[in-house]
């Protein structure tokens, strides 16, 4: 077991300072450490290496993880691919006409798919650059601003949440925030990457913009943290990402000491672990390939097209 160390913040569902080191570099070689809480097992990096985290995402996010201030075409056609896998899982849970927002929209591409499949859907984005973009050319409704100054005008059956939860600093306030907008039968959908993924290289798990690292269990735990009802969370697919699905419970939890004291112990055990078995799996030597595929398939898709005939094509 790693040395117990004292951190800067504390962890947002333990309410406890005491955490054990995990790693002191990002993936790319940089300073920034990363801890486990002793009493919960949510991995955090700490400290925050951003002065002001919603003014980072606000202007310079996009620029410094995809060096671009709007997406590629390419970067549209493969989040229009993804857009309809999370279609396919969601729409059993909401009526065909549910009022929907999607928290991090990013260019819009799922929201312009749900308003295709007849939702009143609406988003909210923090990045400027990006927000602006979905609606000029989506020509959908996106408000720009941080989830802690967005104000509904109505209650939504459905709240989704892509890749957007690891970025927040303040996630019990921000999901607590966001819950209020749900209606009392309402479902919120949370997905993140799955800390615990065994085919990620150890080196390549620590993104400097990820402020939290989810495991199922402490997805789990944070939601129920801010009041939501745990309806199913679980990794899918091969495994990389976890999938959340939440409804409003009534009953905050809040922080709670000693939640789960041997989760810490299990999380860094099957990360040192996993930290190992990755270079003796032989399919990860071929990464490489697949991607190369799906680049090409990608520029192939969106040649010479415009953001909305790119998404058409995939959609219609």
């Amino acid at each position: 077991m790693a040395k117990l160390l004292k951190t800067s913040r504390n962890c947002p569902i333990s309410g406890s300072n005491q955490a054990y080191l995990v790693s002191e570099k990002d993936r790319h070689g940089e300073p920034l450490r990363n801890v486990i809480s002793k009493d919960s097992g949510l991995i955090f990096v700490d400290p925050v290496p951003f002065e002001n985290t919603e003014e980072f995402y606000k202007t310079d996010y996009r620029k410094s993880y995809k060096g671009v201030h709007q997406p590629k075409p390419k970067h549209i056609y493969r989040a229009g691919l993804v857009a309809l896998e999370r279609h396919q899982r969601i729409r059993a849970l909401v009526a065909e006409n549910a009022i929907t927002l999607d928290a991090g929209s990013s260019s819009g591409e799922f929201v312009y798919l749900m308003k295709s499949r007849g939702f009143q859907a609406q988003g909210v984005e923090a990045n400027q650059p990006y927000a602006e973009y979905s609606q000029n050319e989506l020509g959908i409704d996106v408000e720009v601003q941080p989830f802690s100054e967005f104000h509904a005008k109505e209650k939504f059956d459905l709240i989704t949440m892509f890749h957007v939860l690891e970025h927040l600093e303040h996630p019990i306030r921000d999901l607590s925030h966001l819950s209020n907008t749900l209606k009392d039968d309402g479902v919120f959908i949370i997905e993140v990457p799955n800390i615990l993924y065994p085919d990620m290289a150890f080196r390549n798990k620590w993104h400097p913009g990820h402020l939290f690292s989810y495991s199922q269990e402490t997805l789990s735990a944070l939601g129920q943290a801010v009041g939501l009802k745990v309806i199913d969370c679980a990794p899918f697919g091969d495994g990389g990402n976890l999938w959340g699905v939440f409804k409003k419970s009534h009953e905050k939890n809040g922080v709670h000491k000693g939640a789960n004291s041997k989760l810490a112990e299990q999380t860094l055990t099957t990360l040192q672990r996993g930290a190992l078995s990755y270079y003796k799996n032989p399919r990860n030597y071929f990464k490489v390939f697949k991607k190369l595929a799906r680049q090409a398939i990608e520029t192939r898709g969106s040649r010479k097209k415009t953001t909305k005939q790119i998404l058409n094509s995939l959609y219609l």
